[in-house]
């Protein structure tokens, strides 16, 4: 396996190169070379090309989903997942905008602008959404804060046994969010609750939720749809880039890398003989890939996949 410190030798484009030094070098968030490098991130094509579509009031238009009637080519929530994976974060205008955009909705000050689903309680939906968002990029927000704890009561008591109970997570549902039972009832295998939860459940409540969704047939909604124990048969795949996804989403859990053997095995497994990591032309999806400028030489491309990937297992 390639070394960061021989990656970073190379001559890298700024946002591989950035993420390389922030997420797996681990320079002090002080250190000059590390400042620099952040830099010419905000410089770039990728970058520039979502901070010019965002909005007078911080947003990208609709939040969650898009409608055939959306004046913008990706939802706010797009463009944050974009721009964080690109090395933005809290410090930078652009997520700052946005930021104070998902406080005032909390605050009930603004309005998003998607499509209220009427099965749903989406006045719940909406703010679990905008919640999780915030504490991915500031986790001392009180509002958010609030609502994380609302949902750690509910997972709490609805896996208070040996196992998970679906009549304790349904009772505590109704209880602590005053939902209508009329209205559809979210479960919570799902990239929001999960995302909103990490650090928020105790350790052998967080073991048991995390064995029920590591096991589930169904896998995490919006990220991937297979059972996270079972790795994808073929690396070089868009399948194997929303395991990888699953699997950051869950390294922010601090039982997770106690129960990943089978993910750094298949990780392992796939090194190529040259020590990076190549998943192929496949994956770029304009979110998690392409970093660098360009993939038109296979080396920016294999040099993107490895960054991605030692950023994960500098977290496991």
């Amino acid at each position: 396996m390639i070394t960061a410190e021989e990656i970073i030798k190379g001559n890298l484009d700024p946002i591989p190169k950035y993420r390389l030094m922030r997420d797996v070098i681990n320079l002090n968030k002080d250190n000059e070379k590390l400042a620099n490098a952040k830099k010419e991130v905000l410089e770039t094509k990728w970058v520039n090309d979502i901070v010019s579509l965002q909005w007078e009031d911080g947003s990208w238009g609709q939040f969650h989903s898009m409608s055939q009637f959306s004046q913008s080519i990706m939802t706010t929530e797009q463009a944050l997942r974009r721009l964080l994976i690109l090395g933005l974060d809290k410090e930078d205008q652009p997520i700052q905008k946005a930021f104070s955009y998902m406080e005032r909705y909390l605050l009930r000050e603004v309005d998003l602008r998607d499509y209220k689903e009427k099965k749903h309680d989406w006045d719940l939906l909406t703010r679990l959404f905008v919640a999780t968002w915030m504490l991915i990029i500031d986790p001392s927000n009180e509002l958010a804060v609030e609502i994380a704890k609302n949902w750690s009561k509910i997972i709490t008591y609805a896996f208070s046994k040996d196992s998970y109970s679906h009549e304790y997570y349904k009772e505590a549902y109704y209880e602590i969010h005053k939902s209508s039972k009329e209205k559809y009832m979210w479960r919570f295998q799902n990239f929001y609750v999960i995302a909103l939860l990490a650090g928020y459940l105790p350790s052998d409540i967080e073991s048991k939720f995390l064995d029920y969704i590591m096991n589930s047939e169904n896998g995490i909604y919006y990220i991937y749809d297979s059972c996270l124990k079972t790795v994808p048969d073929k690396f070089c795949s868009k399948l194997a880039s929303k395991y990888i996804t699953a699997c950051e989403l869950l390294s922010s859990y601090s039982l997770f890398p106690s129960k990943c053997k089978h993910f750094i095995d298949w990780i392992n497994e796939n090194i190529s003989e040259d020590g990076f990591w190549d998943m192929g032309q496949a994956v770029k999806d304009k979110i998690h890939f392409p970093l660098s400028n360009s993939w038109r030489k296979t080396i920016d491309r294999k040099i993107d996949c490895t960054v991605r990937i030692q950023a994960l297992l500098s977290k496991l």
